[in-house]
Formats: structure tokens, C-alpha cells, sequence
């Protein structure tokens, strides 16, 4: 959600976004319509074994298979320009880092459209957080993190704490600007 909020910044940049997720096409078309995602490719790896497994991805323990929460930057090359992997399902980079990456990357202004997937979501299909628990759950990440962060003494556990912080505000922020 963070990203489509900002995608006339992440395009302004020459970058577009794809997500990657272990889940069937189905689940995928569904979690882009419940939460808005109108300018973000989705990407269906069910067991990672296009994509997830082959770039470091894929976490076969965890619920039968998932993908690790992360965020690349890949050049018109194919390098890599950034690389965040989250250590958890709530570990993710600032939106600042990867606006950096792209702009490192000098390239032009995209205007990729929009497309429409063929994806046929079914109308009881569930199992996806549920967009009435958004809010509550970033603003408890982010009074979680207040109240942790001020118990920490070393300055690394500190900035672990003020980075999630960070975080759900910006995912709060996202929620606010595309639900206005």
C-alpha cells in the first residue's frame, strides 16, 4: 500500500513496481482488489519456484511456503541497486532508501498504464487481513515501537525501533492518502 500510494514518485523515477508473492494467481488478483493496488504488477510464485527460491526469497517453513518480505531495486542492467530483506513479516525498509536506489539509478520518467488482470476472483474468497484491521494494527506497531524503543539502551536496538516505527507511520500515511 505504501508504494501505491507513491507510485507518481516511484514512476517519476523510471521505475515501476512488481510484487512477488508464493500465493495462486486467484489469492493474488484478490489481495490487489481488497487493498487498491491499481498501479502495481502482482506476481504469482506459488512454491517460489520461478522467482522467489532462485533469488533468496522463499521461506518453506513458514505457513507451507511464503515469501520474505523484502524490497530490490534492479537496474536497467539487471544489477541490483538495492536489496532489503526483512527478517520478519513486519521487518520492511523506508520508503526514503528506496527512493534513493531509484534516483541513484538516473533514469527517465515511465507512464506504464494501467491493466486490467483476467483473473476471476471469487466472491467468498477469504483468508486475507481484513482492511477494517489496518489502522488498528499500524498504530499498534507504532506505539509498540514508541514504548519499546524508550526501554532500549544500545543505539542499534534503538534505531531497529524507531525504523518500525517509521514504518507503520508511513503505512498509516499510505492508508490516509489513498482512503481520502
Amino acid at each position: 500500500m505504501r508504494l501505491e500510494s507513491t507510485i507518481d514518485e516511484i514512476h517519476a523515477a523510471g521505475a515501476e513496481v512488481i510484487a512477488l508473492s508464493a500465493n495462486e494467481d486467484v489469492r493474488q488478483a484478490g489481495m490487489a482488489e481488497r487493498w487498491k493496488l491499481r498501479h502495481i504488477t502482482m506476481v504469482s510464485d506459488p512454491g517460489g519456484e520461478r522467482y522467489l527460491q532462485a533469488i533468496g526469497l522463499f521461506d518453506p517453513d513458514e505457513r507451507g511456503g511464503i515469501a520474505k518480505p523484502a524490497m530490490i531495486v534492479i537496474g536497467p542492467d539487471g544489477s541490483e541497486g538495492y536489496r532489503y530483506n526483512g527478517r520478519d513479516f513486519a521487518d520492511r525498509t523506508t520508503d526514503d532508501e528506496v527512493m534513493s536506489a531509484l534516483r541513484g539509478l538516473g533514469l527517465g520518467p515511465v507512464d506504464p498504464g494501467l491493466g486490467e488482470s483476467a483473473v476471476v476472483i471469487p466472491e467468498d474468497l477469504g483468508g486475507f487481513f481484513p482492511v477494517a484491521n489496518y489502522v488498528p494494527y499500524f498504530n499498534g506497531n507504532k506505539f509498540a515501537a514508541i514504548a519499546i524503543g524508550g526501554r532500549l539502551d544500545d543505539e542499534a536496538s534503538k534505531k531497529t525501533a524507531h525504523d518500525h516505527r517509521v514504518m507503520a507511520e508511513t503505512s498509516l500515511d499510505a492508508w490516509n492518502t489513498l482512503n481520502a
